[in-house]
């Protein structure tokens, strides 16, 4: 059963990103950021990684990291580079991420990047409590599913099993939250 509710999980990662990048292709880039992309790949590819590394189950963030890598690519193709302050933050914590990993192992990396890649979309979120019509809400709702099932069918009660999909949840559900009260 779990392993069916897994499948599951990254069908819907899929499917959100997927929609996602068709959305770009399609109707442009508005609103959407190359570094936060790029960086949220690279925290998508650590924390997939570090799972893989613990036995835990890497396959969404592993989604993750394919579809924000895409995304950027496509974002960087249609001229959207930018680069704040707050990019060179969470480009710090990325770079922080991968040192931890390499002095103090996986799991330190693990804690990190989670924690990271909630601060990187802190602009997002907050764009999307403005003006929630600005926010996808298709992707949006096909991640926070995602992240739902993807807690439930984790195998044990570990932070190398449910951190990543938990924090996630919590995140997207504060990203379709906004849709239900417009």
């Amino acid at each position: 059963m779990k392993k069916n509710i897994a499948i599951l999980s990254a069908v819907f990662g899929a499917l959100a990103y997927l929609y996602m990048i068709i959305s770009v292709i399609r109707n442009g880039s508005e609103g959407l950021s190359l570094s936060t992309f790029a960086l949220g790949a690279a925290l998508a590819w650590i924390t997939g990684f570090t799972m893989l590394k613990q036995k835990a189950n890497p396959t969404v963030p592993m989604i993750y990291g394919i579809g924000a890598t895409i995304t950027a690519v496509l974002l960087f193709i249609d001229g959207r580079c930018s680069w704040t302050g707050f990019d060179t933050v969470i480009a710090l914590l990325v770079a922080c991420c991968i040192i931890l990993w390499l002095s103090k192992g996986p799991r330190y990396a693990l804690i990190l990047s989670v924690a990271a890649a909630l601060i990187s979309f802190v602009p997002y979120l907050t764009m999307t409590w403005k003006n929630p019509a600005a926010s996808p809400i298709i992707p949006n709702t096909g991640f926070l599913l995602a992240n739902i099932l993807a807690f439930a069918s984790a195998k044990t009660w570990t932070l190398e099993d449910r951190l990543y999909a938990a924090s996630n949840t919590i995140l997207c559900a504060a990203l379709v939250i906004p849709w239900l009260l417009f």
